[in-house]
């Protein structure tokens, strides 16, 4: 019976390795996918006059999603064993894989169809576009791969996260940021715009208001972009992976930064920030694992609140904060509490009520 056991777990070893990096190839897929549609988002931004749905960086998204396909089809067509239809090949989290393929491509052929009659979107119209939201959902299951792997293979609760998986979650990160840059806390000036506050019934007061308002509902978004995330891999394991608030940020920062054009605030914001996410996951290694169960809600508010510190201690550094500080403490104290609020609705217990 010993070398049976043996060799069973073995076996499970060699299929936990080769899935691991059949997963690994898929994100990395979905890394190319993901900077073609940031390349496509700069030019968008960037290079005027695109007048043609024919152009380098669709080139480079729909390149890679072929890519994508071919690679998908020899997954599936290595795990047939004799007698098994396709449909019985595709391997555990790989058919929201297929889906997300063959919607990708739906969705191509309609957004051609909508730019040859509507014309090509010019300004945030693009990011809104129904095919194009069609065509990120898609992105979103293709890139979720390796999590619904890693969860097929293990306990719902308690399964272990593989570094194809860890990867995943932060490249759909980055895909929220791709689509929520209108609304990111890192490609607005924020408290580094001068804002000087109007008494109440002051004509043009609402107007002078309006990107503080903005800015304000930036930061709660972006922190939920960040917290959620993270808040989704502690769900399923006791302690946070290694470094998972600084690749959560750089997703979430770096990335819609790069897009907008590298403006001298913007880098100064998200260098504040990826530092602060440092000193978080340095903390994070330290914190008794109770923390994280008991107190959870402390610990995001405590992690929100070292991030935009981060980005104002860089502002202040490199320029000036010209925000009044109710208004800047206030946002870092704002972000904090809906941090916690996210993480007290996650870990609610009925029973422990």
């Amino acid at each position: 019976m010993a070398p049976l056991k043996w060799a069973t777990m073995l076996d499970t070893a060699r299929n936990t390795r080769a899935g691991g990096l059949r997963d690994l190839v898929t994100e990395l897929l979905g890394l190319w996918l993901l900077l073609a549609v940031f390349l496509d988002g700069w030019a968008h931004l960037n290079v005027p006059g695109l007048e043609t749905f024919f152009t380098p960086w669709h080139a480079a998204l729909y390149s890679g999603m072929v890519a994508t396909a071919v690679w998908t089809a020899v997954v599936i067509w290595r795990n047939r064993a004799p007698g098994q239809t396709l449909r019985q090949a595709v391997p555990p989290g790989y058919r929201g894989t297929v889906v997300g393929v063959i919607l990708f491509a739906i969705a191509g052929g309609l957004d051609l169809l909508w730019h040859e009659t509507l014309g090509l979107e010019v300004s945030l119209d693009a990011l809104v576009s129904p095919t194009h939201l069609l065509l990120g959902f898609s992105l979103f299951l293709i890139l979720g791969t390796a999590v619904r792997s890693a969860r097929a293979s293990g306990h719902p609760r308690n399964f272990t996260w593989t570094a194809a998986a860890m990867f995943a979650v932060v490249l759909m990160t980055g895909l929220g940021a791709f689509f929520l840059v209108y609304a990111s806390a890192f490609v607005r000036p924020g408290p580094t715009a001068l804002f000087t506050p109007m008494p109440v019934g002051t004509p043009g007061r609402i107007q002078a208001e309006m990107p503080v308002v903005v800015s304000l509902t930036s930061y709660l978004l972006t922190t939920a972009l960040i917290i959620a995330p993270f808040l989704f891999t502690l769900s399923a394991a006791r302690h946070p992976a290694r470094g998972i608030t600084t690749m959560l940020v750089v997703a979430a920062a770096w990335l819609p930064v790069a897009m907008v054009g590298l403006q001298p605030y913007a880098i100064a914001g998200a260098a504040g920030a990826t530092v602060a996410a440092v000193v978080a996951d340095l903390l994070l290694a330290r914190l008794p694992e109770v923390w994280l169960h008991r107190r959870l809600p402390a610990v995001t508010a405590g992690i929100t609140a070292l991030l935009w510190t981060g980005q104002l201690v860089a502002f202040a550094v490199t320029d000036a904060i010209r925000w009044p500080p109710s208004l800047w403490l206030g946002a870092v104290v704002l972000s904090a509490a809906a941090a916690a609020g996210l993480a007290a609705l996650s870990s609610w217990d009925p029973a422990r009520s």
